[in-house]
């Protein structure tokens, strides 16, 4: 961006922010939570007959284990499910650099692809964004940046709003993963803020004890973000292994190249996000992205209230609805978020803003839920299905809720704490993007397709591989595509390997 675009945006900006920083400084925070509301022990009968518009998932549960692929320095590669709802699973181990180098060098070729494709789709989408009402919830001078200067300037100044109140760590990971894919770095941290202009229409559900058939804590995550969407090819289950001393082993559901938990579990706790479409408060960018707020309660946090604490005193941005849930308490909560309010919401509080619950959203002992609907949501197809399980809620009840719900179309997942096994499905992944008039119809949402289910206990148990000894790829195939990592075939994932994955600069714990 030239001088002449700078001084512009500067003026821009100038006055807002200080207007923002007052706003901050002069509001209350509110940080509620409200039992003043009893549930019911059963599901409402006049619920029973009301239909959904989609159908129980018809596929039996994929639980083969991942196929090993390839290994390097810090990271190793598998890949599971049929062949056209393919998942990578992706280990990383060490620090923040070193696992952004390990990401970029088992995934350079579908993060070269992914970058290119899903930026020119950020573009359209967010253009598109803001001449919608919702994007009222925007800041004016945020949506006159876009109309002058582009999507880029918009995400650059997303990305230094939020810059100093996010852990240098997540620049450092990402770092690391432009040096080796390739990717220039001002291009992975515009990605990184995409989910700030645009977010999903999900739904979230937590059952515990009475709820469920064993008494475990189940949660759901449905991720409705579109099918026209170069991420549909991409799938990826990120599985971090941190040096000792910085928190445990989590895993994210995620994409080739985007590091923040959109969807994510740890044992120790499950995050989930959904936009909240509703609020009318105000809209700040001072503050850390909720997709790194998330990733941090995966990896330090253990019970739904430490996840809370965190969220109450971290300067928070954008609204959104948090789903957290707990394996200590055996607990979900659902929370309204953003820059002015946390309210917490269960099984005792009625949803949506503490009114008394519409018909539509009644409350059920040991369960709380959001469908992907604007809240309160008319649609009482969530609570239909939920009420006609409740009691014997299992991650196969759960699935086909969210395939009566048709909810969770570019990916769904279910996390069983009790059991800490977790259930992914995607949307069909081998019709390449961008798809045409023709191949659309062929691309299957998440929630149609087979959910694939992961033993957590192996892949948090997954040993790093070998101590590197040169610059090279173990993989159980020849690559043919030979760039700065030389690639040598290998019958199994033993093989050492290793890529140069060091940094002097990096401070992988340093807020």
């Amino acid at each position: 961006m030239n001088s002449v675009k700078l001084f512009i945006i500067c003026c821009l900006l100038i006055s807002m922010t200080v207007k923002g920083i007052e706003i901050v400084e002069n509001r209350d925070i509110q940080f509620e939570n409200s039992f003043d509301q009893s549930s019911s022990s059963a599901g409402s009968d006049s619920y029973d007959n009301i239909k959904c518009k989609g159908k129980p998932n018809p596929y039996p549960i994929f639980n083969k284990d991942p196929v090993f692929v390839a290994s390097t320095a810090n990271g190793k590669l598998y890949t599971t499910g049929d062949d056209s709802n393919q998942v990578s699973v992706l280990h990383l181990y060490g620090g923040a650099y070193e696992m952004g180098y390990a990401h970029g060098t088992l995934l350079k070729e579908q993060v070269n692809e992914i970058i290119p494709k899903f930026m020119e789709f950020a573009e359209i989408a967010v253009q598109q964004f803001i001449k919608t009402k919702f994007a009222l919830r925007l800041p004016e001078f945020l949506i006159k940046l876009i109309e002058e200067f582009g999507v880029n300037a918009a995400l650059d100044y997303v990305a230094s709003a939020t810059e100093q109140f996010t852990p240098k760590r997540f620049f450092n990971e990402l770092l690391g993963l432009a040096d080796s894919s390739g990717i220039p770095y001002q291009t992975l941290l515009r990605m990184h803020m995409f989910p700030e202009l645009v977010k999903a229409t999900c739904s979230i559900v937590g059952a515990w004890s009475e709820a469920t058939i064993n008494g475990g804590l189940l949660q759901v995550r449905a991720l409705d973000w579109g099918l026209e969407n170069p991420l549909v090819n991409y799938p990826t289950l990120i599985v971090y292994h941190p040096e000792e001393n910085d928190g445990g082993e989590f895993s994210i559901l995620s994409w080739a190249s985007f590091i923040g938990a959109l969807t994510g579990y740890s044992q120790r706790t499950g995050v989930c996000e959904k936009v909240w479409l509703s609020y009318n408060g105000t809209y700040t960018h001072n503050g850390m992205p909720f997709y790194f707020i998330l990733r941090d309660i995966l990896q330090y946090d253990n019970s739904v209230y430490e996840a809370l604490n965190r969220i109450y005193n971290t300067p928070r941005t954008c609204a959104v609805y948090l789903g957290v849930g707990s394996n200590e308490s055996n607990t979900a909560s659902i929370i309204e978020v953003s820059m002015d309010v946390v309210r917490v919401f269960d099984d005792q509080t009625p949803f949506p803003g503490f009114a008394p619950p519409v018909p539509e959203h009644p409350l059920f002992k040991d369960l709380v839920y959001v469908d992907k609907h604007s809240q309160p949501s008319s649609d009482p197809c969530m609570a239909n299905s939920l009420s006609q399980t409740w009691s014997e809620i299992t991650a196969q009840t759960l699935i086909n809720t969210m395939g009566e719900m048709e909810t969770g179309d570019l990916h769904s997942a279910v996390y069983d704490f009790k059991q800490n096994l977790v259930y992914v499905s995607v949307a069909t992944t081998n019709i390449p993007f961008p798809f045409t008039n023709t191949t659309l119809p062929l691309v299957s949402p998440a929630y149609k397709n087979q959910f694939i289910q992961f033993n957590m206990t192996k892949l948090f148990s997954e040993q790093p591989p070998p101590t590197p000894n040169n610059n090279s790829i173990s993989s159980n195939s020849v690559n043919s595509d030979s760039d700065s990592n030389s690639i040598s075939s290998s019958s199994s994932s033993s093989s050492s390997s290793s890529s140069s994955s060091s940094s002097s600069s990096s401070n992988n714990n340093n807020n």
